[in-house]
């Protein structure tokens, strides 16, 4: 194969321009279109990326829980069940259930690893689930949180679907609070977003998400990314009035 004279420093060359390069001689000799290269350069990428353990709250949702391992890092969840697992599983067949697994191997002082994070007060069922949530909370290296729902939305998609795509089908109401209350005591980068309303919202969540996962490895260790200023109790913290202000209300509904 010929090439031009200006191929000849290719080590020398940006990386923006060896791309161009690459580009130009792959579809010029037809071993490859500029679809296929962008895919190859995109995996290359992929796999030079440094993947890292993701604590998502609430765990499960379908859709964040697949851009996480599209962006090439690993989502902690309570039951790891990883997509090759749900591929290959049964729902129907109770010989191939991985019962080495949480929920199955959970035996003597194990069971009370959530205790430590909470004091007696708190009901059972949310100690349970922190201490099926205990290795999320030690191996986190960085979370993305996404809000509560708000009650008086207009459905983007039907209940289960909401469930499914976004929330998953574990946790009871109060429990991402404890988990998300543990994951800010660490040191560790977060993207914290409100619950998407609409359709706009949910393409910019897509977005964010991207972003925060393609750049982890730049960021700090106390990195957070809270535009939405989303609260413990995942919803945006409703902006206080001054009492003079609220003083000048009660007066002038007082004269009407």
């Amino acid at each position: 194969m010929i090439v031009n004279s200006h191929y000849s420093n290719f080590h020398q060359t940006s990386k923006k321009y060896k791309k161009y390069i690459l580009i130009k001689i792959l579809t010029r000799t037809g071993k490859c279109n500029k679809y296929d290269l962008s895919q190859k350069i995109a995996k290359v990428k992929l796999k030079e990326r440094i993947s890292m353990k993701i604590a998502l709250i609430p765990e499960g949702g379908v859709l964040l829980t697949n851009l996480i391992y599209k962006n090439g890092h690993t989502p902690l969840q309570m039951y790891n069940m990883s997509p090759e697992k749900a591929r290959e599983k049964d729902p129907y067949d109770e010989e191939v259930i991985d019962y080495d697994s949480e929920l199955y191997n959970l035996t003597g002082r194990v069971v009370q690893e959530g205790n430590k994070y909470v004091g007696n007060e708190v009901p059972s069922g949310i100690k349970g689930r922190l201490t099926l949530a205990d290795h999320i909370i030690q191996e986190a290296e960085a979370a993305i949180v996404l809000g509560r729902a708000p009650k008086n939305r207009v459905r983007m998609y039907d209940r289960l679907n909401s469930v499914i795509l976004l929330y998953g089908g574990v946790g009871t109401g109060n429990f991402p609070k404890f988990l998300l209350y543990q994951l800010r005591k660490k040191k560790i980068p977060r993207l914290e977003m409100a619950y998407p309303t609409n359709r706009e919202e949910l393409i910019i969540l897509f977005d964010r998400t991207n972003t925060f996962l393609q750049n982890l490895e730049n960021y700090p260790e106390d990195y957070v990314s809270n535009e939405d200023n989303l609260t413990t109790d995942g919803i945006p913290k409703k902006k206080k009035i001054k009492i003079e202000e609220f003083e000048e209300i009660v007066k002038n509904m007082i004269n009407e």
